[in-house]
């Protein structure tokens, strides 16, 4: 065997002693088949399940919807028209069915010209009633507008003549409801839609901003057209 060939089979012999030592140095858990790891009971978790406003916070993201707006005016756009029904129960509308639960009373602003006044009112009275300047549609307006925009939470979206769309967004919840108002071209009424954009709740909101926003009227002679369920 020659000095060179001697020299090159050493040199692999001690290659591979150190490659078995430093197996050997390893601990055998590194060395086994790896294992789905547990989650440690003892460590604790959080759910972000019913934390007050979060479910308002997230639906605010959502878009507006593409119902809004006034439909029914016919082809050459002559007809008061109306807003949209309701399809979730979170919705109030007074263009519904009085028997449907969604429906909600439409408002007046001229109470003396849609016979508010009882068979009872005094001649007198009546004869004021019926000397008092009209109010007209744009006065109704202006009102309504300065009525929402005073209004907590509320910012007016769209406005054309006859129709108001706001958002309003609760306090409470930090939700999001699309409110919209449409005045009547051939009578003093008022009608509107109010509904959450999200699909979580009941209408008990939507009916007690109505209410508020109605009773922030009364001092201009605004009045409800019957009554709703369940709130003065």
């Amino acid at each position: 065997m020659s000095p060179k060939f001697a020299s090159a089979m050493c040199t692999a012999m001690n290659r591979r002693a150190a490659l078995a030592a430093a197996l050997l140095a390893i601990p055998s858990t590194m060395l086994s088949t790896p294992r789905t790891a547990v989650a440690d009971a003892s460590v604790p978790t959080f759910s972000l399940k019913g934390v007050p406003g979060l479910s308002g916070v997230l639906e605010n993201d959502l878009p507006r919807p593409g119902e809004l707006g006034i439909i029914g005016r016919g082809k050459d756009k002559t007809k008061s028209g109306r807003l949209n029904f309701c399809d979730k129960k979170n919705c109030i509308t007074s263009f519904a069915s009085p028997e449907d639960s969604s429906y909600v009373p439409p408002w007046t602003y001229a109470p003396d010209d849609v016979g508010i006044i009882s068979s009872y009112t005094s001649p007198l009275k009546r004869q004021l009633a019926e000397a008092k300047p009209k109010k007209t549609i744009e006065m109704a307006q202006t009102e309504l507008r300065q009525a929402v925009e005073a209004f907590p939470g509320a910012t007016i979206i769209r406005e054309e003549p006859r129709y108001l769309y706001a958002e309003f967004v609760d306090s409470r919840t930090g939700a999001t409801d699309d409110v919209e108002f449409l005045i009547s071209q051939d009578t003093p009424i008022v009608g509107y839609r109010s509904a959450a954009r999200g699909s979580r709740g009941d209408d008990r909101r939507q009916r007690e901003r109505i209410r508020d926003l109605r009773k922030s009227l009364a001092p201009q002679g605004w009045k409800s057209v019957g009554r709703a369920a369940g709130l003065d």
